[in-house]
């Protein structure tokens, strides 16, 4: 399985992209990413209606090669979305590209 999170916009307007690989993981990460894939709803969350606010597009991959997506804008992501895109984000296990 692969997540991939993308966050553009805010103030300025850099897009960063993160990949997380599950095969990449140790036992324990790769648990607790599939844990918060399994709790997470997709869908298209409301657009962001914070001034130069983020916005999000979470992909996960699943191994048998189906996707799932989540837009959303800052503080409307759907359930579990939020909490799967800050720890792909946030973590150390991602490989990271950013630009504009």
């Amino acid at each position: 399985m692969k997540v991939t999170v993308v966050r553009s916009g805010g103030v300025a307007g850099m897009v960063l992209t993160v990949e997380v690989d599950a095969a990449e993981l140790d036992a324990d990460a790769a648990a607790q990413l599939r844990g918060l894939v399994d709790a997470c709803e997709f869908g298209d969350g409301p657009p962001s209606v914070i001034a130069d606010g983020f916005g999000y597009e979470v992909a996960v991959e699943r191994d048998d090669g189906t996707v799932e997506r989540s837009r959303f804008g800052q503080g409307g992501a759907p359930p579990g979305a939020g909490a799967l895109a800050s720890w792909v984000i946030d973590g150390p296990h991602g490989h990271r590209s950013a630009g504009r």
